[in-house]
């Protein structure tokens, strides 16, 4: 019987771990999902649509244009997109440099007939990290992308 509880006990002890370790993976995962989704990049992907949206679809002509937009925006606003400074806000955390932003992108604020994979750039790392960088479309969605993918999903693209 002093057996039998041991190993119920140990057993019991394993499932925990066992559960640790996927909760600090996942924990992990989180984490990473989380940056992403509070990157410069995808708060400019959501900026694009906007502006695309209150401009028949169309993209911002020129980083003039487009960083004079961000600014008219009411402070409440970009306080709750967490936009302190808006310069800032254009120059990737990861490689420190300016993302490459394509801009007078036509029907950035609809999808395509292929879905978000489909949907045009509208933004990227000009270096990334670690041999890849994310690229933001039109629809708001972030991809990591290797440097082969990469130049499939945005032939002659800007690179450092």
């Amino acid at each position: 019987m002093k057996q039998l509880r041991n190993r119920w006990v140990v057993g019991i002890g394993g499932i925990g771990v066992a559960t640790a370790l996927l909760l600090a993976g996942c924990s992990r995962t989180t984490q990473k999902a989380q940056a992403r989704e509070e990157s410069h990049l995808k708060k400019l992907a959501v900026l694009y649509m906007q502006y695309a949206a209150q401009h028949r679809g169309q993209g911002p002509a020129s980083e003039a244009e487009f960083k004079s937009f961000v600014r008219s925006l009411p402070e409440a606003q970009r306080k709750s997109l967490g936009i302190e400074d808006v310069d800032a806000l254009f120059i990737s955390e990861r490689d420190g440099k300016p993302y490459v932003i394509v801009y007078g992108v036509k029907g950035a604020a609809a999808p395509g007939p292929g879905g978000a994979g489909a949907a045009p750039v509208i933004g990227y790392e000009q270096v990334g990290q670690g041999g890849s960088r994310y690229v933001a479309n039109s629809l708001g969605a972030l991809e990591l992308l290797d440097e082969a993918a990469f130049r499939q999903r945005v032939p002659g693209g800007k690179t450092q």
